[in-house]
């Protein structure tokens, strides 16, 4: 304890003379000279920086390198033989390309107006700029966390960083890189992305109605773009106890490409792991992700690109195996023997080719080829398990824009794919699905059995969509639709969807009213839920019905305030069913193909049966600065809101008591199923209410400093309300093994999803040092997590090593509050990155 100690105050002592050392190194920003008449560069003429008194010529193609000693507005005069021309910028951030038009190019009478970036709608989408993210408190370094800052957006704390959009399963969420699809956005420890933030331009999050060029999603659309321009080598590195990350990025070709290349590894198990507080037999997580991205440009109308993402996370426990356990002080005493590892990951692969024939034209084709993997290994008593899951797919996407005339612009697109959805190994099924108790160490007559688990089942999909960008002075309207087709199922969807908005001027800078509605599906791809050995191959597509509208109030160009209003209805979602079968099918236990191949009343364990709904309210202030510039930042959001699911299947605890004793052969069970009685109720990621507040600030060129606070209902849970006894033992150490009890009268206050803890709410505070070197520059960064030391508790944990008392179940914490002894200290982050 001592030595670490001390060496804690060895590594504040170096922080302290980091922070107060040297300046900021220059700003570098690679500069072009443009004529819009001649549409081309400028060559050899002089550009004179009246600030800096430095001068720079431009070469063949317009373009020049220069620095300047901080981010700000400059004054650019051009030289020339015919005179001088001045011209004023902002300099912004370091790697900046700056464009000076030195003419209006004068547009003909019914000539269309080219855009230089498309336009994205403004309807239940938020914005947010790596420059403006990256040094958010609370995330500890990662964007994609500061998306839990938006309207209608959090992350549950079991979900491994998956995000909850507007009540909707975080598993019909779609995340794209540079419209490439990614398995998940976060690693194993829920801290940590699969993407390098420094190769991340921007994200935008739809939350509500998207447009039809996105697809497969009932929940939100996660759409990432990768940095679009290099014109200087540049890199950086990072590391912390977590892990170690580092990017570099270049021009090659003679300016004509460039390659960007990132990459992560985490090594939990190799620090916090090998302390003490970390019980025996649990090995942290260990992953690693690489982004590489090379892009060439033949001339103005053919561009190729090449893109690679990989990620890959484990986690093992192995549960000591010794003759007697002190239940209160070994977390894993019910579970000595046992032995659990599980593994996720995903390759992602893009070909991409760029066709701009022209200013109304521009046409996008991309080769895809995407793997995601899931390996599990398990055994605990009865209980054995080894399964390997794989869904990989290649397909080929065509998108396309066309600016049709004045008031039309069209996108269209298409999309094949051949997939397959593999399985090898070996599972485990409940011999009754119903039984809320099973016993894993019943060797004698096992409540589980085992189940060969190699299957294939082959998909081929088919998809097209199009949008139609209508605009009439200030009236925007986008109708557009998708169409889906399934091969093997042999089932089509049609996914229609309309926004449109009116500006009014005269406030501020204008007044923006929107509304939309679109019906959307999403398809189990990746799941066994529609193979025809283990699951319902008829299943169909899931639906949701996303309608919402709202106002934007633009009061500055920096100034923003948004409210909007949502609901959204799920039909046919798919739930775990015990009753569904079909009259005869192949037998699900390969072992007894020979002897028993086709059974009667096959179960199909899943079916459309579900549907729910959810409808809220959002309210987003935002203050935003200009890239690089010292002003501050921030916004305050608020969500109202309300979920609720219903399975609509038979439960037995809507009977009255007198029946639930009825003791029911197969075929009256399956006739019972038929009319469910299940009732609405509040779904699991139910939050009525979530804050947040986030600010930062640029102080000057060596400090800066940010702040956020938030605050959200806690999660509904559904209370214990006994233990079964303790009818169970672990034969390897004789422990028993006690079993929860949950309320089955669903008017008591007690039933399923009925409580919740106290709120969650939390401050989170970051100081920013910025040193100079040759080099480059070095970050130092302390942040400060959970300030005023709240203990905010998660959830409820029943212990199956006790039986059910007054402190069992327990409260379980988050992890930003640390405990010595009776002592409450905050979450300490510091950092170091280094850019070169």
């Amino acid at each position: 304890m001592n030595l670490l100690r001390s060496d804690f105050k060895l590594g504040l002592i170096f922080l302290l003379f980091l922070f107060f050392s040297l300046d900021l190194l220059a700003v570098a920003f690679r500069g072009r000279i443009y004529s819009r008449v001649k549409d081309k560069g400028e060559a050899g003429v002089t550009v004179f920086v009246f600030e800096t008194k430095k001068a720079y010529t431009t070469d063949e193609n317009g373009y020049f390198d220069a620095e300047v000693p901080n981010t700000g507005e400059y004054t650019f005069r051009v030289l020339r033989a015919t005179g001088m021309q001045e011209l004023k910028k902002s300099v912004g951030v370091d790697g900046q390309v700056l464009t000076l038009y030195t003419d209006k190019k004068k547009t003909p009478k019914g000539a269309i107006v080219v855009e230089g970036k498309k336009k994205k709608t403004i309807l239940s989408r938020h914005k947010l700029r790596i420059d403006e993210i990256q040094g958010m408190p609370g995330t500890l370094g990662e964007p994609l966390s500061s998306l839990q800052t938006l309207p209608g957006i959090f992350a549950p704390p079991f979900g491994f960083g998956q995000l909850v959009i507007r009540g909707a399963d975080p598993d019909t969420n779609l995340y794209l890189y540079d419209d490439l699809p990614i398995m998940y956005a976060y690693h194993f420890d829920s801290i940590n992305s699969v993407i390098h933030k420094d190769i991340m331009k921007s994200i935008d999050v739809y939350t509500g109605p998207y447009p039809a060029n996105f697809y497969n999603a009932l929940g939100g659309i996660i759409e990432i773009e990768s940095t679009d321009t290099v014109t200087k080598p540049a890199g950086q590195f990072s590391s912390s106890i977590l892990m170690s990350q580092g990017m570099y990025q270049t021009p090659i070709l003679e300016g004509k490409g460039y390659v960007a290349a990132g990459g992560k590894v985490g090594y939990l198990d190799k620090t916090i792991g090998q302390t003490s507080l970390i019980p025996d037999g649990i090995r942290l997580p260990q992953y690693h992700s690489t982004n590489v991205k090379f892009v060439y440009k033949f001339n103005e109308e053919h561009q190729v690109s090449f893109t690679s993402l990989t990620a890959a996370d484990n986690f093992v426990l192995n549960a000591p195996s010794v003759s007697k356990n002190d239940p209160t002080q070994d977390p894993l005493a019910n579970f000595a023997g046992a032995s659990f590892s599980a593994g996720q990951g995903f390759e992602t692969y893009g070909l991409r080719h760029i066709w701009t024939p022209g200013d109304n034209f521009s046409n996008r084709l991309t080769l895809i080829r995407f793997n995601p993997h899931i390996k599990t290994n398990v055994k605990v008593g009865a209980i054995e398990a080894q399964i390997i899951a794989k869904a990989p797919y290649t397909g080929l996407r065509q998108d396309a824009e066309w600016k049709a005339g004045k008031y039309l612009k069209v996108d269209l697109g298409t999309e094949v794919r051949t997939m397959a959805y593999i399985i090898n190994g070996f599972g485990v099924v409940q011999k009754d699905p119903t039984n809320p108790a099973p016993n894993p160490y019943n060797t004698v007559n096992p409540d589980f059995e085992r189940r060969d688990a190699h299957q294939r089942t082959n998909f081929f999909y088919q998809s097209a969509y199009s949008t139609l960008h209508l605009k009439f002075g200030n009236f925007t309207l986008e109708p557009g639709a998708r169409y889906y087709y399934l091969a093997n199922s042999k089932q089509s969807a049609l996914s229609p969807n309309v926004i449109g908005s009116y500006q009014f001027e005269g406030l501020g800078k204008g007044t923006t009213v929107f509304a939309g509605i679109g019906k959307y599906h999403h398809y189990p791809f990746f799941s066994q839920i529609p193979s025809e050995e283990a699951g319902n191959p008829d299943v169909k597509f899931q639906k949701v019905l996303k309608y919402s509208g709202g106002v934007e109030q633009m009061i500055t160009d920096e100034w923003q305030v948004k409210t909007e209003v949502f609901k959204q209805e799920f039909s046919d979602l798919i739930e775990n069913d015990p009753y569904v079968s079909t009259f005869i099918g192949l037998n699900p236990d390969k072992t007894r193909w020979v002897t028993n191949p086709v059974v009667l009343n096959r179960p199909l364990n899943y079916s459309n049966s579900g549907d729910g709904w959810s409808h809220g309210f959002e309210l987003m202030i935002r203050k935003t600065n200009k890239p690089g510039s010292r002003d501050w930042f921030g916004w305050i959001t608020y969500t109202w809101s309300q979920t609720f699911r219903n399975p609509n299947q038979f439960k037995r605890d809507y009977l009255v008591f007198g029946d639930r004793d009825l003791v029911l052969t197969g075929d009256e069970q399956r006739f019972r199923a038929l009319y469910p009685n299940s009732k609405e109720l509040i779904y699991q990621y139910d939050v009525t209410h979530i804050v947040n507040v986030v600010f930062g600030k640029r102080l000057n060129e060596e400090w800066q400093i940010g702040g956020r606070w938030f605050y959200r209902t806690a999660y509904p849970y559904t209370p214990a309300i006994g233990d079964d006894g303790g009818i169970f033992k672990n034969p390897i150490n004789n422990q028993t093994y006690w079993n929860p009890k949950y309320s089955d009268n669903p008017y008591s206050a007690d039933y399923v999803n009925s409580r919740r803890q106290k709120p969650y709410h939390r401050m989170d505070i970051r100081i920013d040092k910025f040193l100079n070197y040759e080099w480059g520059y070095m970050n130092v960064y302390l942040e400060i997590i959970n300030v005023y030391m709240r203990r905010n508790a998660n959830q409820e944990s029943f212990s199956n090593a006790a039986p059910f008392s007054k402190t069992n179940p327990s409260k379980q914490y988050d992890f930003f509050t640390l405990q010595a002894g009776s002592v409450l200290i905050p979450f300490y982050n510091m950092g170091l990155e280094l850019r070169f």
